[in-house]
C-alpha cells in the first residue's frame, strides 16, 4: 500500500500520523513552465510550478532531480533535537475539566477556546484564535473540527466564520 511504500523510502515516516493525502494542487505562477533549480552548494533542489501535469509528468520529473543531485555521498548531517514551543511545559487537554478536545489535530480544548473568546483582549475573528491557541492549524487545516468550532463561537465573531478572514482580528 502507499504507507509502506513511504516507510520502505524513507522510514521516518513510519512515526507520522497522516490525515489526508492530497494530490491536485495547481499553483498559479506568471510562467507555465516547470521550476526546476538545484544549488547544490546548499544541498537544495527546488521543484515548483507543475500543474495537473504533475501526476503524469512525476517519474520524468524525480529522474531529472535525481540527475541533477547526482548520486554521490554526502555528509550526513546532525539537526540537533529542538522541542516543540507547544509542547514545552504542561497543556490543558492533559487537565480536568477542560471541556473536552475541539481540535484534535492541535490538541486545544474548548476551554482554551472559551478562554480567547473571553480574554480582555478577545479573539474577534478565526485568526484571532489560531493566533492564541492554533486551532485549524494542524493537519486536517480545520477539516476535523471547523464545524464544531463554529458553533461555539456563533455570534462571537464581528463576521461570521463563512465569511473568510482576510483582515484578522
Amino acid at each position: 500500500n502507499l504507507r509502506e511504500t513511504g516507510e520502505s523510502i524513507l522510514p521516518g515516516l513510519a512515526a507520522q500520523e497522516v490525515t489526508a493525502a492530497y494530490a491536485g494542487l495547481r499553483p498559479a505562477t506568471e510562467d507555465k513552465g516547470y521550476r526546476i533549480r538545484a544549488d547544490l552548494a546548499r544541498g537544495l533542489v527546488t521543484v515548483g510550478g507543475i500543474r495537473s501535469t504533475g501526476l503524469s509528468a512525476a517519474l520524468g520529473i524525480a529522474r531529472h532531480v535525481a540527475g541533477l543531485v547526482g548520486r554521490a555521498p554526502r555528509e550526513p548531517q546532525h539537526w540537533p533535537q529542538m522541542p516543540m514551543l507547544a509542547q514545552a511545559g504542561p497543556r490543558d487537554w492533559q487537565a480536568a475539566g477542560n471541556g473536552g478536545i475541539l481540535c484534535h489535530c492541535e490538541l486545544v480544548t474548548r476551554r482554551e477556546i472559551e478562554a480567547a473568546l473571553n480574554a480582555p483582549a478577545p479573539a474577534r475573528s478565526i485568526a484571532g484564535l489560531k493566533r492564541r491557541t492554533r486551532v485549524t492549524m494542524g493537519r486536517c487545516q480545520g477539516f476535523g473540527c471547523t464545524a464544531a468550532l463554529a458553533k461555539l463561537t456563533e455570534a462571537r465573531f464581528t463576521q461570521p466564520m463563512t465569511c473568510g478572514d482576510k483582515d484578522g482580528d
